[in-house]
């Protein structure tokens, strides 16, 4: 009987596999991180402003629970992409005081780069030798996936700090202890501020891993290593939520406002991945993606999954590592969470994602299964780390066998990339030719390894980070430069303490959605998939510029009258290469043109804060008619359109004494802070061009006082006569509490 085959093993220190994993990083992110380029699409319109927005709020001692920049006012503490509670990534946003998109694509990568080292360290943990920790590694940090989809920020984070968790439970099993548990809680409590899907499917991995683990070494350890092991979970458990925690209930609190309370089952076919995805294994360029992604038959940028052909053909070695018991547990387990990742990233295309979303918990409030394709790239790159430790590296023919089928293969894929706009296909078939041609002689194992590394390497440069997925030009540099933000900046501008004025955009590119943070100029518009339900009802928002405008019967064009109540002062149009398509209302006058790009003013927008003497009381659910309230005049009259029947009761109860003039002075607008004084002979309503949000209280003098909702969507107070300090504040308990009352009253 031939004796089983064995891992080539080395002696080669973690340093220097560590030093070798950063170079190949900074290989393949150069444009970024040298030549200054920034990630694009959602990395730099979303997410960047958004990061922005809390590191420089916090830096200037405002609390960043309340973002007043988009969407009319939004729950920014609540947002589960929000990142306020990313522990890392905020701490180097707040190291400037105005950190730019490349710094913010700086702190992305430094993510990715500490979970390919902590993917390093595991894999050798499991017994890789060195060419299998490294090609692990680069493939867990770049491939599929992970190169594709680098926009999606808090996803990238959340995949980050997958191999950290599990190399801390690795450390915390060998030698428990409440330090060690620590350190685990803290991994896995940076993770899940994150909370999007992928954190949601790693959590069941991490899960499942730990019940194996542990259950492993408990049957051979003593009691005195189960007791401090129980006491070490214990302890990371208790780190973990209280590092996890606030994000989620802020997040789940926000989620029942949303308009993703709960989501069918049918919008999660967008997000499923096409059985044809599985051709970008094999090519890069498969449906020729990479040269037009709107002519592709499928969304290349979530169906890539291509790891790279050294990886793929490190997969077929998986048969001589079965062999040999020293891996067989590690790679059925791998292979089969590849295989449950594959069902489930085909989302809709199969029963099984039906099923589970009938039943799992959380489910509903995704849309995405393709997402599962980072838990597939994970295993794949375990699987490929493994299948490279059984390379015999002191066999030339095995070796050039290697290398020149993966030559081939990649000239192959050159050919059919006909030189496509991004990156230099033949990169990789150059290096291939030269790893031959060096290991023609005899020579060290360890050359060998680098070698191969390098063709993967080149392969990832040529295809995964050629710049197709991963650089966009300084988009936020080019806007605040613009002098459309310039003129905007000035004209907004309050110089007796008043609230500035808001903008509303039509047809212009993504970087007008958030990026609008950066001068302070607020938008009635932004670029979130979350919104605040009653807000998308009134206002019908965009989720940004790429996607259609729901609109609303109460915001219809040529009236746009809650764009006069929420003080929309300008309106921003653009037009790409295309004539307008969009006439603003005709009490607009364009005020300024530039190249694709025209400002209108509105001279009829509100005050932000009006004291209104007529009054029209609906019930619990009518609407206004839409006429009348298209023709009111909002500094004379009010809609009470009240959230319940304990609203309609004590408005009504108002109503009969809140009959005077109220004069209003600005005293003092933060983010989460309105204070006003009023003065009024009789009483009356001050009603405020502010989103009627539960986060958000009232008191005067220092005594709560309820708001009312008025105009569909807006904050009113009836003040009493006399003079008086009317202050509207934030906290975001304030929003916890009522979700957790209206989920007790469903419940009920």
């Amino acid at each position: 009987m031939l004796p089983a085959p064995q891992v080539i093993k080395d002696k080669t220190s973690y340093r220097r596999l560590l030093l070798i994993l950063s170079i190949v990083w900074l290989a393949l992110n150069f444009t970024v991180l040298v030549w200054g380029k920034v990630l694009p699409w959602d990395a730099l319109d979303q997410f960047y402003p958004t990061v922005y927005f809390n590191a420089h709020s916090l830096r200037s001692g405002i609390a960043p629970w309340w973002n007043p920049y988009i969407y009319g006012g939004y729950a920014q503490i609540g947002d589960p992409q929000g990142m306020l509670f990313s522990p890392l990534l905020m701490g180097w946003m707040l190291l400037l005081a105005h950190p730019s998109a490349h710094w913010f694509a700086w702190g992305i990568l430094l993510h990715v780069l500490l979970g390919g080292a902590a993917m390093l360290a595991l894999l050798r943990r499991h017994g890789a030798n060195a060419l299998g920790a490294l090609v692990g590694a680069t493939v867990f940090m770049a491939g599929g996936v992970a190169a594709s989809r680098l926009e999606h920020t808090p996803i990238v984070i959340a995949y980050a700090y997958v191999p950290l968790v599990l190399l801390a439970l690795r450390h915390l099993i060998a030698r428990p202890g409440i330090g060690r548990g620590c350190l685990l809680g803290l991994a896995a409590g940076a993770m899940v501020t994150q909370l999007v899907q992928v954190t949601y499917l790693f959590v069941l991995v991490i899960v499942a891993y730990a019940c194996v683990a542990l259950a492993r070494a408990w049957r051979s350890e003593g009691a005195g290593w189960r007791w401090r092991t129980v006491g070490g979970v214990l302890v990371a458990l208790v780190v973990a939520l209280a590092l996890g925690l606030p994000q989620l209930v802020f997040s789940w609190a926000s989620l029942s406002l949303s308009n993703r309370s709960d989501m069918a089952l049918s919008l999660a076919t967008d997000g499923s991945l096409d059985y044809r995805a599985f051709l970008f294994l094999l090519n890069p360029n498969a449906y020729d993606g990479m040269r037009d992604f709107r002519a592709a038959p499928i969304d290349p940028v979530q169906s890539f999954l291509y790891i790279g052909v050294v990886p793929l053909l490190m997969l077929f070695a998986l048969g001589r590592a079965w062999r040999s018991a020293a891996h067989r547990r590690t790679i059925a387990c791998f292979a089969g969470l590849s295989g449950l990742a594959v069902v489930y990233m085909l989302g809709t295309h199969t029963p099984v994602y039906g099923w589970l979303y009938s039943w799992l918990p959380g489910l509903t409030h995704f849309r995405r299964p393709s997402d599962a394709a980072y838990v597939l790239n994970f295993a794949l790159a375990f699987l490929a780390a493994i299948g490279a430790s059984y390379i015999d590296l002191r066999s030339r023919r095995e070796v050039t066998t290697l290398l020149v089928i993966a030559t081939v293969w990649l000239a192959l894929i050159a050919a059919l990339c006909r030189l496509a706009p991004h990156g230099a296909p033949l990169l990789a078939v150059i290096v291939g030719g030269l790893a031959l041609w060096r290991l023609r002689t005899p020579g060290t194992e360890w050359r060998t390894a680098l070698w191969i590394v390098a063709l993967l390497a080149a392969d990832y440069r040529s295809f995964n980070l050629n710049g197709t997925f991963n650089t966009s030009g300084n988009g936020a540099a080019r806007y605040a430069s613009h002098p459309a933000v310039d003129y905007l900046s000035g004209a907004l501008a309050s110089e007796d303490g008043s609230p500035a004025g808001r903008i509303a955009t039509q047809h212009t590119t993504t970087i007008w959605d958030n990026m609008g943070v950066l001068p302070h100029i607020a938008s009635t518009q932004g670029y979130n998939p979350l919104r605040y339900a009653l807000y998308e009802t009134w206002y019908g928002p965009r989720e940004s510029s790429n996607a259609p405008s729901p609109g609303s019967p109460y915001n219809a064009s040529p009236s746009a009258r809650l764009d006069d109540l929420l003080g929309v002062r300008y309106l921003v149009i653009g037009d790409e290469d295309q004539s307008p398509t969009y006439l603003p209302p005709p009490s607009y006058r364009k005020v300024q043109s530039y190249p694709h790009l025209d400002i209108w003013q509105n001279d009829a927008a509100y005050a932000r804060f009006l004291a209104p003497t007529d009054v029209h009381l609906l019930k619990v659910g009518e609407l206004p008619d839409l006429e009348a309230f298209t023709a009111t005049d909002f500094s004379k009259a009010l809609w009470l359109t009240p959230r319940d029947e304990d609203d309609r009761t004590e408005a009504a109860m108002a109503s009969s004494t809140c009959t005077g003039d109220v004069s209003v002075q600005t005293l003092q607008l933060a983010h989460t802070r309105q204070e006003l004084r009023t003065t009024s002979v009789a009483g009356g309503w001050v009603v405020a061009g502010e989103l009627d949000h539960p986060g958000w209280g009232a008191d005067i003098d220092g005594e709560p006082v309820p708001i009312h909702r008025a105009n569909g969507m807006f904050r009113a107070v009836c003040v009493p006569a006399g003079t008086h300090r009317l202050r509207f504040t934030f906290h975001p308990w304030r929003m916890v509490a009522h979700a957790w009352d209206r989920l007790s009253a469903k419940r009920n």
